[in-house]
């Protein structure tokens, strides 16, 4: 027996009368239902006629009802009749049925709302990897296998579109420009969103874009200006590095690392490939953040990998080679007479012995330009780096069916390294399969497992660049045959070497291997309610083998041995083990009531963290070619051992409340147990607060909407979250082993070295975002405004400790505050001009950073960098320098600032022309060529107190990116521009510095801009002095700006056209050429600005690589 429904209604137009739809996947009867509450048309069905229909999707504004119900029946098997005002369903006479054919081809054209047909559309048969492209016409011909095959038409600016063919040869489309797109949604904590109804501060990164075509394995530095509000610093660039990442600022003086959540479990953003991410969201407020508690407060990062896709299997293939070369080459003095002259000035200038004889220098005068392994002029900048060509290959398989699909990837990459014996290769492997067991079952398993390997030279970079200061012009780096220079200049100190020589001072192995595995079941008993359950393994292993290796540095001129290599051989084994355990569970009903939707979310979670690093040592190895323990004849020793174990346990819940899809509201807790603390402060709260209007949705805005407006939304939130990153024991006492001496016999015994802190608590951020999110001109322009306050309160330091307590230590202390304040904005632009398809896009943060408490009135000074109140972070503290002196004027201004130097207060001399005086520059008396320092405090005497502030801190106050791009036919071309400004940094070591010292490198810029003797007014730089630290005292001529613009990616590509595809059997190939940070505009003097002092440089790459899809 069927059940007959009918819809009443009272009217005679019938199927001339219009209506609007605006759906997403809702079921034939609902759509019945809103087309009856628009129109005097009643609908008349069976339960069974629509029990096979598909989901309809539809958006049109004021069109004819005939029109709206053929959308509706398109590709459904039934149509209608219509009797009177009655619209009666009824099956096709020749219903498409689910049956193998032969395959045929459809052709059509794609036109816009206004007819005008529209060249460069991508079809897409859903589902196969099938596609094609209209051609200038707007036509288009493409095959299918099956009758109820799906067509997608896909093209920038323009809805996308789904449409079932059926028995249809010809299927015509009308694009429509692009409306928000309101279905689109959003990664969150513990689930997803819908983006129009976010009321927290997220950035949605759709990384895919760049992943598959630019030369980068890490994925920190691949996020790089792609998001307003995050900071990327690349720090150390070695191969295998990664970059440091703040989001909004550095909110702490202890770790400022955002937690990075990858797959709903946190993980190392560095063992996962950029190939492998689906998704990338950018958690920057409390509202976003706080589901993830006392982690959150330096923001998250959630990272979602890819999964199969319902359809046939398709495999990928991206890949590329990049040959890479060093941008800036700082100058060196690189010829080995003016090496030695230089050295005599600043010894002259010194008032000390010459360094070198007339009689050497003039020896090597005379064989300038000679056997170069006999009288080498050395450049080091130019000798240590090598141009080298790194490669990267991913493969991937995509597929499945409506009950198992599946998402599996291989990846490859290896980086030789600029600097040789510092080469970096991984190989990763992820499976991440799901299983549709029943209607309301799904079970998963994500695996994920990588094995790199890292030559030993990496972990010799930070001292081979401090000691290649010894790598003067008169040393070979390395003969023909293998053997390793010394310096061939008999007048030179033999501890001269080559940084090529130091790097490979050890051998060995640095292998690690992770795996990540994720195991998940999702239930959904009853309509609205979704249930989880995930548990996760995580194993990271690291093993390091380290052996000196006897390599001796010569002499080739004498061809002797200088420095003998190593004597005593050791072999080192270091296993660090780390094991994290994760569960968690959440369940969340969501149920729509008249205008009011609600979703709320409960659940929980444990997880324990156990690590384990033990160094063995054993000394008297028998030869360097063995990697053993059992190779050596000494005494195994363990030269290094630690054990970690933390726990925590959570609660959280979040209720999100939209009514008439305008007003929206959500609440957001966590409860967090830590290990870390004592119980009487284990428990942490974190709450927050947000609301969101959809202004662009009031009755009061049509008339805007109907022209150039089509979304506005105003965002506010508030809320508190922590920071537990702090030492595993840092709240208990901490003992150390000792002898102690009883009957002359030595007795082991513990004591203590530092005190419990039984007050340790949570940092906690409390953070108030204001923001706007906007859509204008047909959605061509986008973007978002957000204004920031953002204070960190019981920030952990150390406090002074009292003498009474001995040796033993005072534990650190809930006590400073730190506040950030910014401004974030992001805008894009995409349209078209003709064939042509273009993009503009940029953002730009503002951060105000300041240590609101602290120590009062004291502060901390790390070398010049200084933390106080009122100041940024790392605050510059130094000298001010008013001049060089130069001239004869300058000369006097000394001597008149001696004679009349203040009065020594604790001379009793009553008499003004016997009163001692004070002395005027207790740093030394500025002769010609050296700095003037200032008095800033005007007390007539340059000293310390003198010191002033410099800079805005370490970070900058402001960075920003720009993005362009645009497609024609098959090319596509994008670049990038990024850059930051407002970061001042003390930059004054061996390799730039003005005081020399036997065998150690001069700055060929010092040199040219140094004063000498007859020099007036033309001097950059002061004069060389050797061992005389006068003019390198911390001042602000030594404090650099970092500020720099780089054009950080420009790319072309080309994909082969559909008819050529399908010759091929392929959906893609693409084909592109790139130019990777290649370009850089600063004053910085160093290597790199985004790179600290001295340490491995960003490199320029130029790569060529091809996407694949078959």
């Amino acid at each position: 027996m069927s059940l007959v429904f009918a819809f009443s209604a009272n009217a005679n137009h019938a199927l001339a009368q219009r209506a609007s739809l605006n759906v997403t996947q809702k079921s034939l009867k609902e759509v019945f239902r809103l087309l009856k509450e628009q129109t005097d048309v009643d609908f008349l069905f069976t339960e069974s006629q629509l029990k096979n229909a598909h989901p309809v999707s539809i958006s049109v504004k004021q069109k004819g009802l005939k029109e709206i119900l053929a959308l509706c029946f398109e590709g459904q098997g039934l149509s209608y009749v219509l009797n009177g005002n009655t619209v009666i369903v009824k099956k096709e006479n020749n219903s498409p049925v689910l049956v193998n054919i032969q395959q045929r081809t459809i052709t059509g054209i794609v036109t816009d709302e206004k007819g005008t047909s529209i060249p460069g559309v991508n079809i897409e048969v859903k589902g196969t990897g099938k596609r094609a492209v209209t051609n200038s016409d707007g036509k288009y011909s493409i095959s299918i296998d099956k009758d109820n095959a799906v067509l997608v038409f896909s093209y920038m600016g323009m809805a996308t579109q789904e449409v079932a063919v059926a028995s249809r040869n010809v299927v015509n489309v009308e694009l429509k420009a692009e409306s928000a797109d309101l279905s689109e949604v959003v990664v969150v904590g513990y689930g997803t969103q819908k983006k129009v109804n976010l009321t927290g501060a997220v950035a949605s990164i759709d990384i895919a874009k760049v992943a598959d075509s630019r030369p980068i394995t890490n994925v920190s530095s691949l996020l790089t200006g792609l998001a307003p509000g995050l900071y990327v610093k690349s720090g150390n660039a070695d191969p295998g590095g990664n970059a440091s990442l703040l989001i909004r600022g550095q909110g702490t003086l202890n770790n400022s690392a955002p937690l990075v959540i990858i797959d709903g479990v946190e993980g190392d953003i560095s063992r996962v490939s950029p190939q492998d991410i689906s998704s990338v969201s950018v958690l920057k407020d409390a509202s976003s953040a706080a589901i993830y508690g006392s982690r959150a407060a330096n923001g998250v990062l959630l990272i979602t990998t890819k999964q199969g896709v319902k359809g046939k299997f398709s495999i990928s293939y991206d890949g590329y080679a990049t040959m890479q070369s060093v941008g800036h080459l700082m100058p060196l003095v690189d010829n080995s007479v003016r090496y030695m002259e230089l050295l005599n000035e600043a010894a002259k200038n010194s008032a000390v012995a010459p360094v070198f004889t007339e009689a050497n220098i003039q020896k090597w005068r005379d064989n300038a330009g000679g056997d170069p392994l006999l009288w080498p002029n050395t450049n080091w900048a130019d000798g240590l780096f090598r141009d080298v060509t790194a490669v990267n290959h991913n493969v991937s398989v995509s597929g499945g069916t409506d009950k198992l699909t599946s998402f599996m990837s291989f990846n490859y990459a290896n980086n030789p390294g600029m600097i040789e014996n510092t080469g970096f290769q991984r190989y990763s492997l992820r499976s991440n399969t799901q299983l549709q067991a029943t209607s309301w079952l799904k079970v998963g398993m994500n695996l994920n497992g990588t094995y790199s390997t890292k030559d030993r030279g990496s972990q010799q970079l930070e001292g081979m660049f401090i000691n290649s200061i010894l790598a003067v012009p008169t040393v070979v780096p390395r003969h023909p045959d293998g053997r390793y220079g010394g310096t061939n200049n008999s007048e030179e100190n033999s501890v001269a070497l080559s940084p090529i020589f130091y790097v490979n001072q050890v051998k060995g192995t640095n292998k690690t291997n992770t795996l990540v595995s994720r195991f998940y079941v999702n239930v959904n008993p009853m309509e609205g309610l979704n249930v989880n359950a995930s548990y996760n393994y995580n194993l990271f292993d690291n093993k390091i083998t380290t052996i000196p290796t006897q390599n001796d540095r010569w002499n080739f001129q004498t061809n002797t041995i200088l420095v003998p290599g190593a004597v005593a051989l050791y072999v080192q084994k270091q296993d660090i083990n780390n094991v994290r355990n994760f569960m968690d569970f959440d369940a969340s009903y969501e149920k729509t009531l008249d205008k009011l939707n609600m979703k709320l979310m409960v659940g929980g979670s444990q997880e324990r963290y156990l690590a384990e690093n033990l160094a063995v040592t054993k000394q008297g190895l028998i030869d360097e070619n063995l990697t053993q323990l059992n190779g050596a004849t000494g005494v195994a020793t363990a030269t290094g051992t630690l054990d970690g174990d933390w726990a925590m346990h959570s609660y959280f819940a979040r209720l999100n409340m939209a009514w008439d899809s305008k007003y929206l509201l959500e609440l957001n807790i966590r409860r967090d147990g830590s290990s870390r603390f004592t119980q009487a402060n284990r428990w942490g709260n974190f709450p927050s607060a947000s609301i969101g209007w959809r202004i662009s949705e009031e009755e009061f805005m049509k008339s805007l909407k109907s022209t150039w407006l089509n979304d506005l939304k105003f965002r506010a939130s508030y809320g508190a979250l922590g920071n537990n990153a702090v030492g595993d024991y840092e709240s208990i006492s901490v003992l150390s082993s000792v002898l102690y001496s009883f009957n002359n016999a030595p007795v082991n015994g513990f004591y203590q070295t530092r005190f419990p802190n039984l007050g340790l608590s949570w940092e906690s951020t409390y953070v108030t975002n204001l923001g706007l999110d906007f859509s204008l001109f047909s959605n061509r322009l986008s973007g978002n405004l957000d204004a920031y306050n953002k204070l960190t309160k019981n920030i952990l330091i150390s406090l002074p400790a009292p003498l009474v307590n001995g040796t033993i230590s005072i534990p650190p202390q809930n006590s400073a505050e730190v506040q950030n304040r910014g401004i974030e904005l992001g805008l894009n632009w995409k349209d078209k001009i003709g064939e042509v398809g273009y993009f503009v896009g940029t953002n730009f943060t503002f951060n105000a950073n300041k240590v609101l408490k602290f120590k009062g009135s004291e502060y901390s000074l790390s070398g010049t960098s200084m933390i106080k109140e009122g100041l940024p972070i790392n605050t510059q503290y130094v000298l001010l320098v008013d001049r060089i002196i130069q001239t004869p004027e300058d000369v006097q201004w000394v001597a008149d600032r001696i004679a009349n130097a203040p009065f020594d207060p604790n001379d009793p001399e009553t008499d003004p022309t016997k009163k001692r005086r004070l002395n005027a520059f207790p740093y030394g008396k500025p002769e010609l060529g050296d700095f003037l320092f200032k008095d800033v405090n005007g007390d007539g005497i340059v000293d310390d107190n003198d010191r002033a502030n410099v800079g805005k801190g370490s970070n900058p106050q402001f960075f920003y990116s720009f993005t362009l791009g645009a497609n024609y036919k098959g090319f596509d071309f994008s670049a990038m521009i990024d850059g930051v400004g407002g970061i001042k940094t003390y930059f004054q070591n061996d390799y730039y510095n003005p005081v020399l010292r036997w065998s150690r490198i001069i700055n060929q810029e010092i040199a040219d801009g140094r004063w000498y003797p007859g020099r007036t007014t033309t001097a950059t730089y002061p004069r060389l002095l050797l061992n005389d630290n006068r003019n390198t005292r911390s001042s602000d001529f030594w404090v650099q700006d970092m500020s720099f613009l780089k054009i950080r990616n420009i790319q072309l590509g080309y994909s082969l056209q559909s008819n050529v595809l399908s010759k091929l059997k392929a959906s893609k190939i693409r084909f592109y050429a790139t130019l990777e940070n290649y370009f850089t505009f600063t004053k910085y003097k160093g290597l790199d600005p985004e790179v600290s002092g001295m340490a491995y440089p960003n490199v320029k790459q130029a790569v060529f690589g091809m996407n694949l899809t078959f």
